[in-house]
């Protein structure tokens, strides 16, 4: 089975316009001072056109790319993180919570920080503005995440919040970048997760072929 972000044929003709890739909810901010990293409270990768052995894999390098991306965020910004032909869009909120979302350059940015911004807002909402302080991810399971990443696969279908909150963030400035370069001088996404004790061994082999292939993964 074909894996939708890796492009095996430059030639073959893809089918989607664009692609929303993933979404999460993560804590930055933690009570237990021994939590050095950021912790996804709840997160959802599209797998449905993985091939069912690749899913556990994808899952888990898009997790650490997330993590890695909003550790490099300060709170209070939003950012675009550019990396291999995706963007990855950050909120940071100063009350330790982040919302991210990956997908193509071809997904409208503001369409993209719309989703992020009424994920955050229904999340501290159902939560009374409580979140887990559990180490590990999806520790605090948020259902309208999946629901997101299948309904807004189409930008249209986020149009009324991107018109509710279209003056809001045309006042807010976006800080562009690229994944290597907020990173820790010399440092590379590519040694991140090759040095990685969150992933398993078939998963850095998988990043590895597919680096090697000059293949195209939604989280490379």
């Amino acid at each position: 089975q074909t894996h939708p972000h890796i492009h095996a044929n430059p030639h073959k003709t893809v089918s989607w316009a664009m692609k929303l890739h993933a979404l999460s909810i993560t804590r930055w901010k933690h009570a237990d001072a021994s939590i050095k990293e950021p912790v996804h409270l709840s997160f959802a990768v599209d797998l449905s056109q993985l091939s069912f052995f690749q899913r556990g894999t994808v899952k888990e390098i898009t997790a650490l790319v997330l993590r890695t991306c909003v550790s490099k965020t300060n709170p209070g910004d939003y950012q675009r993180l550019e990396h291999e032909g995706n963007y990855i869009y950050i909120i940071a909120r100063h009350n330790g919570l982040a919302g991210v979302c990956i997908c193509d350059t071809e997904y409208p940015q503001r369409v993209a920080f719309a989703i992020i911004t009424k994920l955050l807002d229904d999340f501290q909402e159902q939560n009374n503005n409580k979140f887990s302080e559990a180490k590990e991810d999806n520790c605090q399971p948020f259902a309208d995440l999946d629901t997101a990443v299948q309904q807004y696969q189409d930008p249209a279908a986020a149009d009324k919040i991107t018109k509710i909150q279209k003056e809001l963030e045309e006042t807010k400035q976006v800080l562009y970048n690229t994944i290597d370069a907020v990173l820790a001088r010399g440092e590379k996404l590519d040694d991140l997760i090759d040095k990685s004790d969150s992933l398993s061994m078939q998963s850095k082999k998988f990043y590895k072929t597919a680096k090697k292939h000059n293949q195209c993964c939604i989280v490379m």
